[in-house]
């Protein structure tokens, strides 16, 4: 079983005692290497299997690797009479190993060995609950990203008495003081939080070293996988766990390192030969995924980077086809060429030679980014499943917005009413609007169906509205007026919705006159939506930049009269959540996959479409401002190229709809630093273009 590795591999598994490095480039074989070795000790009875440690970031990753190293071992125990299949050592992720040692050796900090582990969901309400005490305002200061301010001090070791250090703003304030009170409420509930699972075992260990010895003692042999992924906290805990034995295994790629905005830091496999002296490092370059031509253009993109270990990938299959570069003329365009190179290339034609469509991605840097990719797909009844996000037209902030505009060209549309009344928070219970519902029903005992927005609209509006007129022929003005005089509580009902209502009639009379692209941009600014949403996180940038995707295609229909305009931009668009709908009975194992590159990490397919390379897109605009974001953006690229096997195409467009208009777009630089030998150049223009590979695109 072993002679089934390479020369490079078998040095990793064999070696026995003392720190090793292993540097596993893409699709080189490095699950194969952890397991192997973790074999290779028990069977070599270099140790028993209680005294290996293997941790790796996801339970899915965990899973597969005990399922691998199972089947090793009885594989082994068939082949030799002298082995017996053993117990299976202790394989597990980062949190589930924290979980483990707290509730055997948490009593000493004082955890008790039954808490409870929070979520981030549990945490926000804990949170939310502390700003009621402390009369902090969750309009003004987000619940979520005071959270996640706090999880981001926890895992930099930043405690609640030195955060008090770093306070720069009015919103440091509040972080310091909801910080300690958080703390206080997890301990008395008995519970902790995620980043608790990592940091409270560093807490045990630095105070308890008896506590420590006995895991040194136990845990002879460890292996971390994805070491280029772990942050601070990862890494001392890591460090305590090695420290007696020094026979630590890390395996990783400095090449694929792309979570810093999670606290990830490739400085940790790049400096693990200082921290750990004797260190032996092995470099996994022989690639069994990719053809030749598509390392060669990883290589000279990533290789630009002056963080990383040298290293050059290298495969024994053939050279392959060149990487297909494609300038669209617009970004519809580049949508269409790449769903009609889908439809060339797939089984849908019964084409000689075809690809399955579970073996094609469409990868992108931003999420909203698929939208236009989906409607294709969709048009053409291609099947195809979204990783690691929802469809577009199922994300939260394009649903409420879309609630907005079917309100507005609809007052009748309860369900409408019902998702935006508090979106954003206005403190309206949903409560009362039934009770006030069935009141007002009961009142007209059914002679007429308005519903209770119609019903107080009537009384707080102008009644010269245009939207009034509408519904002139009912005789409410009594109802209301008597409703007002017998009923104090409706009184103030009606009064604490004059200002919602008043702020629907204006849109209502605006929307007379207005087309759709022009009513969402008032609908945004009169509600405020965008400033609800910014809490300066990385979910607001990608929900922003769905908002903007929303307001192009709006723009589709400015050409229509503006009541038209409203109704037919509604009306596509349900044509479109319905297809939605329907196509989610088709089997997710014959399906296009769509997704962004962070998500496509550890997956390949046979063919690879990387879309979007233009400057400020790919690489991402908010990455220009330092050299370390470059880097992070070329890496990034790196990790998409690698996940093609045999066909790579990467597409840009020279005109692109954004929430500016129309505007010109220049090539990504990473198209620019493709060899010219291993790319075909396409365009939407008979193939000439303006640019040719090896151009320094971002310069023009």
């Amino acid at each position: 079983m072993f002679n089934q590795l390479n020369s490079q591999q078998k040095k990793a598994v064999m070696h026995n005692n003392g720190p090793l490095l292993v540097f596993a480039g893409a699709g080189s074989g490095k699950t194969r290497v952890i397991t192997y070795r973790i074999a290779r000790l028990i069977k070599d009875h270099i140790c028993e299997p209680e005294n290996i440690l293997a941790i790796t970031f996801t339970r899915k990753a965990a899973g597969e690797m005990k399922d691998r190293v199972k089947s090793i071992l009885a594989k082994l125990a068939e082949q030799s009479k002298d082995f017996a299949y053993p117990r299976s050592p202790l394989i597990s992720t980062f949190h589930a190993f924290g979980a483990y040692i707290l509730r055997k050796d948490g009593h000493y900090i004082g955890i008790d060995r039954n808490f409870s582990i929070f979520d981030p969901n549990d945490t926000e309400v804990l949170i939310k609950q502390i700003m009621d005490e402390l009369n902090i305002d969750k309009k003004q200061f987000n619940p979520a990203n005071i959270r996640y301010s706090i999880s981001s001090s926890k895992n930099e070791m930043i405690d609640p008495k030195q955060f008090k250090q770093f306070v720069q703003s009015s919103f440091d304030e509040v972080v310091a003081s909801v910080y300690p009170k958080y703390e206080e409420q997890l301990r008395e509930q008995g519970a902790v939080d995620f980043d608790d699972l990592q940091i409270l075992p560093l807490v045990l260990f630095k105070e308890n070293p008896t506590v420590l010895e006995r895991y040194n003692n136990q845990f002879k042999y460890i292996l971390v996988d994805e070491y280029q992924d772990t942050n601070e906290v990862q890494y001392r805990l890591v460090k305590y766990l090695a420290g007696k034995n020094n026979n630590l295994c890390v395996v990783g790629d400095d090449d694929q390192g792309i979570y810093r905005w999670r606290g990830a830091t490739i400085k940790n496999i790049l400096s693990f030969e200082k921290d750990f002296k004797g260190t032996v490092v092995v470099k996994l370059e022989k690639n069994y995924r990719s053809t030749q031509n598509i390392l060669d253009s990883a290589y000279a993109i990533v290789h630009k980077n002056n963080e990383r270990v040298e290293k050059k990938l290298w495969t024994d299959s053939e050279k392959g086809s060149p990487i297909h570069v494609y300038e669209a003329k617009r970004d519809f365009d580049e949508a269409k060429f790449v769903i009609d190179k889908i439809l060339d290339l797939s089984d849908i034609n019964n084409n000689e030679n075809s690809v399955r469509l579970k073996d094609i991605a469409i990868l992108y840097r931003t999420n909203a980014q698929s939208r236009i990719f989906e409607e294709e797909l969709l048009k053409n009844a291609i099947p195809y499943r979204l990783v690691g996000g929802l469809r577009f037209y199922e994300r939260r902030e394009i649903k409420d917005l879309l609630a907005y505009l079917r309100f507005l060209a609809n007052p009748r549309d309860e369900v409408s009413f019902q998702r935006i009344i508090n979106t954003p928070p206005r403190k309206i219970g949903i409560k009362s609007i039934l009770s006030m519902n069935h009141f007002v029903k009961k009142t007209f005992n059914g002679r007429i169906n308005l519903g209770l927005f119609l019903i107080i609209a009537w009384k707080v509006t102008d009644k010269s509205s245009d939207w009034k007129k509408e519904f002139s022929t009912y005789d409410i003005d009594d109802f209301i007026i008597n409703l007002i005089k017998t009923d104090d509580q409706c009184k103030a009902f009606i009064e604490r919705y004059a200002e919602l209502v008043s702020l629907f009639g204006k849109l209502w009379d605006f929307s007379m006159k207005n087309n759709v692209r022009l009513l969402l941009d008032e609908v945004l600014s009169q509600v405020k939506y965008i400033d609800w949403i910014d809490d300066g996180s990385d979910d607001a940038v990608a929900r922003k930049e769905n908002i903007f995707e929303l307001k192009v295609i709006a723009d589709r229909y400015s050409d229509y009269k503006s009541r038209d305009s409203l109704l037919s931009f509604l009306a596509d668009i349900a044509l479109v959540e319905q297809d939605q709908i329907s196509d989610k009975d088709v089997d997710e194992n014959d399906m296009v996959t769509l997704m962004t590159l962070h998500s496509a990490k550890g997956l390949e397919f046979d063919t690879v479409f990387i879309v979007g390379m233009e400057e400020g897109l790919f690489p991402h605009s908010l990455s220009f401002a330092s050299v370390s974001d470059l880097e992070e953006e070329r890496r990034l690229c790196y990790v998409g190229i690698t996940r093609a096997k045999k066909r790579l195409y990467l597409t840009f467009a020279g005109n692109r709809k954004t929430y500016t208009g129309l505007t010109d777009r220049i090539p990504s630089r990473f198209i620019s630093e493709l060899p010219e030998e291993l790319v075909k150049f396409d365009s939407w223009n008979s193939g000439e273009s303006y640019y040719s590979p090896g151009d320094n695109f971002y310069q023009y």
